[in-house]
């Protein structure tokens, strides 16, 4: 075949491919679902039940909890068990407990407490789910369409963080707080609807029967043993205790306290940030494979961390508005290239275990980031902590991208 391909030569983009589609549709509504839940208990906690925010840090960790316990173990059990089950079953759950949250909330016997009880189940139900999502993707598609069928993903994520935070406002503003939780429990349990008509393809090579621990090791040596890999995840261990914390949780505190709007307000900098995804996420998946994809990752992580710096340092909620939109744009290729890298350079009896590793990192580890931010917002100001977590991020990028060719040229 000739080194340049026509148009007619290129791959159909992989939303023509019907399972791809349902599974598309599903992650639509469980990603709209899992932005307006960090928002809603965000904004439950900072406004509706009016404490502090150390505690909506701790909100946020417990909901985030269950993925650092869970994601290895469901990672191989996505490689052992029926997929579309798990998927069903998580997502049930996960709708129960939205619409369990909007019975207490209804009932006015919500508290702190309740929150935390809350928020660790539907973490848990989550966390169980979000490898699986991410290893039937090159199940579903061929090869030379896996990355036109990750920035189809990452539209998904993207018009839901677009989307979910600010229909859960205008939900909220216009029936409570129980309101935005019937709304997110009615988008999980609609999901459902897809998932049954998904034909999923069984397992080829089923790993051996040993301990959980034996599967996880084999994941983990795979990753450690490539040092490209290595370092990139490495990376996304750092952002996510940096970077996605400060501006997925810490803003949220950061527009109420130090600009003087409200919790509810900073729908709209998440709304433009997915603006902002899907942008450079229609580029991604215009464009293909791209070579030295590693290159694109480092610069969007230093793009990235540049600007947070920058919005912990803001003075009016217009800067944040604009630089959140530049952040979503950086945010479109860090999360195309480094979900691409990982799955183009794993072999798929281990990809269910290797995007556990993944969910284990990207959404495990931001908990504890966001503890810790939560912490030192309250002693010193929620941009100080911002900025000051993004600097480490900033650091370690630019070190990582001048000393380390290899994950440079990686594609």
């Amino acid at each position: 075949m000739s080194a340049v391909q026509t148009e007619s030569q290129q791959p159909a983009n992989a939303i023509t491919v019907r399972p791809f589609r349902l599974l598309w549709l599903n992650n639509l509504s469980f990603f709209l679902v899992s932005n307006a839940q960090r928002f809603v208990f965000g904004w439950l906690v900072l406004d509706g039940l009016n404490r502090s925010e150390s505690d909506q840090g701790i909100a946020v960790f417990t909901l985030g909890l269950p993925a650092a316990l869970l994601v290895l173990q469901a990672g191989a059990w996505a490689d052992r068990w029926d997929r579309r089950r798990m998927l069903i079953w998580t997502q049930v759950t996960g709708g129960a407990v939205m619409a369990a949250t909007a019975l207490l909330v209804r009932a006015d016997t919500i508290s702190f407490g309740w929150v935390i009880v809350m928020t660790l189940f539907a973490g848990a139900a989550s966390a169980i789910g979000q490898p699986v999502r991410s290893s039937l993707i090159p199940v579903l598609v061929a090869k030379d369409q896996l990355f036109s069928a990750i920035a189809v993903n990452a539209i998904a994520m993207t018009l839901s963080l677009i989307l979910g935070p600010v229909l859960a406002k205008v939900v909220g503003d216009q029936y409570g707080f129980d309101g935005a939780f019937w709304f997110q429990s009615g988008l999980m349990f609609a999901g459902v609807i897809f998932l049954l008509r998904l034909d999923v393809p069984p397992h080829v090579d089923l790993p051996p029967k040993r301990p959980i621990i034996a599967d996880m090791k084999e994941a983990l040596r795979h990753v450690l043993g490539d040092a490209n890999l290595r370092v990139l995840f490495g990376l996304l261990v750092i952002a996510s205790l940096t970077v996605n914390p400060a501006i997925m949780v810490t803003l949220q505190a950061h527009v109420k306290d130090g600009l003087g709007r409200t919790a509810g307000d900073a729908a709209l900098p998440f709304a433009l940030m997915g603006i902002g995804i899907a942008i450079s996420s229609v580029v991604v998946m215009r464009k293909g494979d791209m070579k030295n994809k590693g290159t694109a990752f480092q610069r969007a992580l230093i793009c990235g961390s540049t600007i947070t710096i920058l919005t912990g340092r803001t003075t009016d909620f217009w800067q944040v508005l604009v630089l959140a939109f530049f952040m979503g744009l950086a945010g479109g290729f860090y999360i195309n290239m480094n979900q691409g890298l990982i799955q183009a350079n794993t072999p798929q009896p281990l990809m269910g275990r290797v995007m556990g590793l993944y969910a284990l990192t990207s959404f495990g580890v931001m908990p504890f980031g966001a503890l810790i931010l939560g912490a030192i917002a309250s002693l010193t100001s929620a941009g100080a902590a911002i900025s000051g977590a993004a600097m480490i991020s900033l650091v370690s990028v630019a070190t990582t991208y001048l000393s380390q060719r290899g994950l440079r040229e990686l594609s």
